[in-house]
């Protein structure tokens, strides 16, 4: 049965490859193909990569129909040309580990005579240390050459793309003491107008209150010069007075008013990523887009952030019980296929990347610009409004409210 699966998914990937061919090639219906096996429907597979090497893929390669005689495949591996074409098609952003950084015993396999399918081929990685944290990485294995059929080889399934996958274990900074929520203002020479971008933060609720009174739970904001006459925030939180109960309202620099669809679980981990295309406010969660969109034409002016509600009172009142981690600006409205692939992290010195704030620190209370832009947060010299009216004021005691946790609540898997 599963050999009879894969024969019609091929015969399908078969048929949309030939009707895409130029002018004069006509599909020959039964037409006979040598493919990558397991790329039927998804040419990218997954490598798991644990804290330790080694780790290997076994490649094999098929024939849609018995062969009469043997068949050799010779192979490409670790080709940077492809994997440049890969990200230019898909706007995603995967460094080539390179034949020199694998181990094979051969660059060529053999379907027998009468059958199918190839012996195994092991690709393994046997060092782990040119992994960069936020870094992607993947293997290209392609069919190169076939000698001793008329087989084509399809097109769409030439390559397989192994991707490293990693189950990465990290700190983050708890939300749960309300004396931390403040906010930091950059130096005026940080101030970036943003008439596009994408703004995340990933977070972890364990207590959304419940369905009644007073529930806000404020998380965090991305704002302008707190002087400014006029607001230009991104504002995330959840609960707003006469929205669902567990969703998320966002408020944005047009004066716009976000509320998800999606309802939050606690215990649980959200990477939320808000999009601006300059036209349409999106936001993705998890890497898939909610089911509401607004519009709006006002970008925003990026040079502070808030932790959770810092005015006066309300830190108590609209506390967010829960963690943070993975806050990022971008200059550009980010793709859901680049999303996507930025769950667990991203590159720090990816193109676009204005700041980015990984919260995984084991100690202390700066919290580290990983771009290098100069973007360090030192809570100590954090600020917050104590009374109405009053304006912000230094708040160097939020530093004492820094608390760092890991456990096993705080693992991601690519």
């Amino acid at each position: 049965m599963r050999r009879i699966i894969n024969i019609a998914a091929i015969a399908v990937l078969a048929a949309m490859t030939w009707n895409c061919t130029s002018e004069g090639d006509k599909f020959q219906y039964g037409k006979e193909v040598i493919f990558m096996a397991g790329t039927e429907e998804n040419p990218v597979v997954k490598l798991a990569v644990g804290d330790n090497p080694p780790a290997t893929y076994n490649v094999v390669v098929s024939a849609s129909g018995l062969v009469d005689k043997d068949v050799t495949v010779t192979l490409s591996i670790g080709d940077t040309t492809v994997v440049n074409a890969y990200n230019a098609s898909h706007s995603s952003a995967y460094i080539t580990v390179t034949e020199d950084q694998v181990e094979v015993p051969s660059t060529t396999v053999t379907i027998p005579a009468g059958t199918a399918t190839s012996e195994a081929l092991s690709v393994t990685l046997n060092d782990f240390s040119f992994i960069k944290n936020g870094a992607k990485y993947m293997i290209p294995v392609t069919i190169k050459e076939v000698s001793g059929t008329d087989f084509e080889v399809l097109e769409s399934s030439r390559t397989v793309y192994i991707r490293l996958a990693r189950t990465i274990s990290f700190y983050s900074l708890s939300m749960d003491n309300t004396n931390l929520y403040s906010e930091f203002e950059f130096k005026d020479d940080q101030e970036v107008e943003l008439p596009q971008y994408t703004l995340e933060v990933k977070c972890f609720p364990t207590n959304l209150k419940h369905d009644g009174a007073e529930q806000l739970c404020r998380l965090c904001t991305f704002a302008d010069d707190s002087k400014a006459s006029k607001s230009r925030q991104n504002l995330f939180r959840f609960n707003e007075n006469g929205r669902p109960w567990r969703s998320l309202q966002i408020v944005t620099p047009s004066g716009g008013d976000y509320t998800t669809t999606t309802l939050f679980d606690e215990n649980q981990w959200y990477m939320l990523s808000a999009v601006f295309d300059g036209s349409t406010y999106q936001l993705y969660i998890n890497g898939e887009p909610d089911a509401t969109a607004i519009g709006g034409d006002q970008s925003t002016i990026f040079q502070r952030i808030e932790l959770g509600m810092s005015w006066t009172s309300y830190r108590t009142s609209q506390n967010f019980a829960g963690r943070i981690c993975e806050m990022r600006v971008w200059d550009y409205p980010r793709t859901k296929s680049q999303i996507q692939e930025s769950q667990c992290g991203v590159d720090p010195t990816s193109e676009g990347l204005i700041a980015y704030w990984k919260f995984n620190q084991s100690e202390g209370h700066v919290f580290t610009d990983e771009t290098g832009h100069g973007y360090d947060m030192d809570w100590s010299k954090s600020s917050r409004e104590v009374t109405d009216g009053a304006g912000n004021t230094p708040n160097p005691s939020a530093a004492d409210a820094v608390s760092w946790v890991k456990d096993d609540k705080n693992k991601c898997s690519e």
